[in-house]
């Protein structure tokens, strides 16, 4: 029996962390934690981390203190493989959710939560718990098995193509763990029985040292380095120009002159989707970015980069 691994829920709701705490019990996960808070969560995530208990992660996308992608990129940057389902009432197509699933979210749920969703998700973890433990086990055993190790090979393929909206030919060899011929012949094969669609090239970003494309980007502060920020609306009063967070404004008066606002336009602006860094309190328009390698750990910039381009793969709708 696979044991299941420990849940951090990280949730400003009280109601809603109780929900879920009652909902997991009831599918035999007994070894749950909450946080109210972006940093406690990361705090958290960290200790369990080098506890070797590296939780499933339950984020919600709107907390009090720390942006959502702060938090992601921190528990990405402890562990590149870490397994976090974003919550949020806002609509998929919207592009930061876009942005948060591209860095590596593992699922995305919409609120209000609906527990069947819920249960099929950790169901879908159990069994890739079990399918990937089971794998690793088995290919070891290639050479005394090797007509059986091909088709472990063929399952696995399978399972990755089925488990992928797109996947290219470099990432289906780099999850599995090497390159051979089995892999190009099914895919191959798969394609003239029209089951999968070759896309055609794709170019991916790659490790310069050990050349993975499991690569995923990380953001921070440009100033101080710290992945501590989150997303605030600035306003500018012309009078006296200060600049800071709309928050500042009470009552509409400026913090630095105390002059009531009066007409937007005219003697104030509102400076939209600027990062401001729990840190150093730096504001900032665009985060500083660099690159993590999910396989050698190596961080590395956009100049360091090493492009791979291999065929790219996705199911044929039925």
């Amino acid at each position: 029996m696979t044991i299941k691994a420990p849940v951090l829920i990280v949730e400003d709701s009280p109601a809603v962390t109780m929900l879920l705490k009652s909902f997991l019990d009831k599918l035999d996960y007994t070894d749950i934690h909450s946080c109210d808070n972006g940093f406690s969560a990361v705090k958290l995530f960290k200790k369990l981390v080098k506890e070797n208990t590296p939780p499933i992660v339950l984020l919600d996308y709107m907390l009090p203190d720390m942006d959502c992608k702060s938090v992601l990129t921190q528990m990405l940057d402890t562990k590149p493989d870490a397994r976090v389902i974003l919550e949020t009432a806002t609509e998929k197509e919207d592009e930061g959710i876009k942005e948060l699933i591209r860095l590596g979210v593992y699922q995305y749920m919409e609120k209000p939560i609906r527990f069947e969703t819920l249960k099929n998700i950790f169901e879908t973890l159990e069994k890739e718990d079990f399918f990937f433990q089971k794998e690793n086990d088995q290919l070891q055993m290639l050479e005394n098995a090797e007509e059986e190790v091909k088709t472990k090979v063929i399952d696995r393929v399978d399972f990755i193509l089925k488990s992928s909206k797109q996947v290219s030919l470099n990432l289906i060899e780099q999850l599995i763990g090497f390159s051979d011929e089995t892999i190009r012949l099914h895919l191959n094969q798969l394609e003239k029985e029209g089951k999968i669609i070759n896309l055609g090239e794709k170019r991916e970003i790659a490790c310069y040292k050990c050349n993975s494309v499991k690569t995923t980007q990380i953001f921070s502060c440009p100033s101080c380095k710290s992945q501590h920020f989150r997303l605030g609306k600035l306003l500018e009063h012309y009078n006296c120009g200060n600049v800071s967070e709309e928050r500042t404004y009470e009552n509409d008066r400026c913090p630095s002159c105390n002059k009531e606002l009066q007409a937007l336009g005219v003697d104030y602006r509102i400076l939209p989707d600027h990062y401001v860094c729990n840190n150093c309190s730096e504001v900032f328009s665009e985060l500083s970015s660099e690159y993590l390698c999910l396989k050698c750990e190596n961080k590395f910039t956009i100049d360091e980069v090493r492009w791979q381009t291999s065929c790219n793969y996705k199911l044929a709708t039925i």
